[in-house]
Order: C-alpha cells, then structure tokens, then sequence
C-alpha cells in the first residue's frame, strides 16, 4: 500500500514536472523577434519583443535526457512527444498533454539574438532554467533543472 501510493505520487510529480519542462523550454522561441546581439538595444525592448514572439502554441517534438529516466518517467515522457501542447499568452504558459495539464508563470532573463535564457515557476515557486536557440520554427533547448536535464525541441504549431 505504501509502495503503491508512492508511485502515484512520483506519478503526479513526474506529470507536474514534465508540464513544467515543456512549458519552460517553449519559451526559447521569443529570441527571434529581431533583437540585436550587438548589446546596442534595450533589453526591456528585447524581452517585451520576446514575450510577442512568443504567443501561441507549440508541440514536443523530442527530448533526450541526459540520463536515462526511471521507466515510469521515460514512458510518460514518450507519450507527450507529438502531443503535449504549449499554449503562451505573454505571462503564463499552458501545457496539455497524455495525463499532464499545468500552468505555470515565466521570466525570460536573457535575450540575445536567437539564444534565450528563460526560468519558468511551478505552483510552489520553484525555478526551472532553460536555454535554447531558435531556428525557423524549431526551438532547441537545453533543459537545465533535474530531473529534466537534456536536449529537445519544440515546433510551432500551424
């Protein structure tokens, strides 16, 4: 019984924290509003530009963790690939997926061309980094918060 309400908790974490993952690393995808990497601009410009580039959705197209996740995880992560959605309005992101449905606040910290650092908090405050570059419309990032460390990447949807 113990054993059982353990892995459903790990279970709505392991949900909780995917939702989080995808929905910080969705982000990246502000940098290519046209900011300059000369550092000539102002920087509350670059990220409200970022913040408009980001709106809309976008999918989960693939992600390769650093490190093997426990099979639970693995499995409700090869179920989001192709299906999780990301939805930005400007200030939070909605993520919906097999069995994941969260939302959660961002702040994008750094914008520099196609390159973004982004921190993205769950309901409890806890900061989940990521940085990525843009290119066309495909994001690759790097998620940089455990248990989600690895490479992935995120197209927008038409």
């Amino acid at each position: 019984m113990i054993q059982g309400c353990a892995t459903l908790a790990l279970s709505r974490r392991a949900r909780a924290l995917l939702a989080a993952f995808v929905v910080l690393v969705s982000a990246a995808p502000l940098s290519s509003c046209g900011g300059s990497s000369s550092g000539a601009s102002d920087p509350a410009a670059e990220v409200a530009r970022a913040n408009e580039r980001l709106k809309g959705r976008w999918v989960l197209v693939g992600f390769r963790p650093d490190v093997a996740l426990e099979p639970m995880l693995g499995q409700l992560l090869a179920f989001q690939i192709g299906r999780l959605t990301v939805d930005v309005d400007g200030a939070r992101m909605f993520a919906t997926g097999v069995g994941v449905q969260a939302t959660r606040t961002y702040r994008i910290v750094e914008v520099d061309g196609d390159r973004l650092k982004l921190t993205l908090y769950d309901e409890s405050g806890v900061p989940y980094d990521v940085r990525g570059e843009l290119s066309g419309d495909l994001f690759r990032f790097e998620a940089r918060t455990s248990p989600w460390n690895g490479s992935g990447v995120l197209q927008r949807s038409r």
